[in-house]
């Protein structure tokens, strides 16, 4: 069984636990007689259950199975696609919309972590894949490079000189990611400047009007509404700032959205309402 619901699975996951952080709603089964997918195309909370068929009905790997869908609301709409693998997988990016094509270096062997609490911990660790003749493509910085845990920010102390060691690594090959989450620490300067975005400040509110807050890694945060053509052009530009730092790419963390909820979805609640690019909607 799968739940088709994006919530944080709480520090660990492995064989057997649902949810995880992403919803896929696409099923896809290759066999002999030859290769279907189908995409369920519904943004509720659901469930989509496999299992094996009826007794009696064929055997073993012909026996047909099972997919049954349950969805809270909305459409019940499937898209269902029949040929070779490549020929699905292409009608379904058709879809929803094909992956860009990524930079040669992305490509390459990357090393992610928490734990790069400093410059010289970024450094011992790219000159030991250099030392075993190990190729390294990037090295990505977590939340612990950022001041506070808040983000779009440096922590100056422990990376005095952030292009300096981008330029640094770059001459080795190797090239610096930087991680984005998408909560902003309420009553901080960015959390200021996101009030001030379009018509109604850049952060979800409920069906009151009030902003909805969560608990994420700098503590009581705001959550951005993408879905806001003024909240994408305001937050995009943000990054600006980390290009000009040294940065090549980016890690999206934590967008399910997060909130460390003591119970309940470890997300944001059922009431919270999104622009929709103009449409709303929860």
């Amino acid at each position: 069984a799968y739940r088709l619901w994006n919530t944080d699975p709480k520090g660990g996951f492995g064989p057997g636990v649902d949810p995880l952080y992403l919803t896929m709603p696409v099923q896809m089964v290759v066999a002999d007689a030859g290769t279907h997918l189908v995409f369920h195309d519904n943004c509720w909370d659901g469930r989509v259950v496999l299992r094996e068929g009826e007794e009696g009905v064929g055997s073993g790997q012909d026996r047909p199975g099972v997919s049954e869908m349950r969805m809270e609301g909305g459409p019940l709409r499937c898209w269902v696609l029949v040929g070779t693998p490549a020929r699905v997988l292409q009608g379904w990016s058709g879809l929803t919309g094909g992956a860009a094509v990524p930079p040669e270096w992305a490509l390459g062997y990357q090393h992610a972590r928490w734990g790069f609490g400093s410059a010289a911990e970024v450094r011992r660790v790219v000159a030991g894949y250099a030392s075993r003749g190990l190729a390294l493509s990037a090295v990505h910085l977590d939340i612990d490079h950022y001041d506070g845990h808040r983000v779009f920010t440096v922590d100056e102390d422990r990376f005095p000189d952030l292009p300096g060691l981008a330029r640094e690594l770059r001459e080795q090959g190797v090239r610096l990611v930087s991680i984005v989450d998408p909560a902003v620490k309420a009553g901080d300067a960015l959390h200021a400047a996101g009030l001030t975005v379009g018509s109604g400040g850049a952060f979800v509110r409920d069906a009151r009007g009030r902003e909805v807050r969560g608990e994420v890694w700098p503590g009581e945060c705001a959550y951005p509404d993408f879905t806001d053509p003024a909240v994408r052009e305001w937050w995009g530009g943000l990054y600006e700032e980390r290009l000009a730092q040294g940065f090549s790419g980016f890690w999206h963390d934590m967008n399910e959205p997060v909130s460390f909820a003591a119970f309940g979805d470890t997300t944001l609640p059922r009431s919270a309402r999104h622009a929709m690019d103009g449409a709303g909607g929860d």
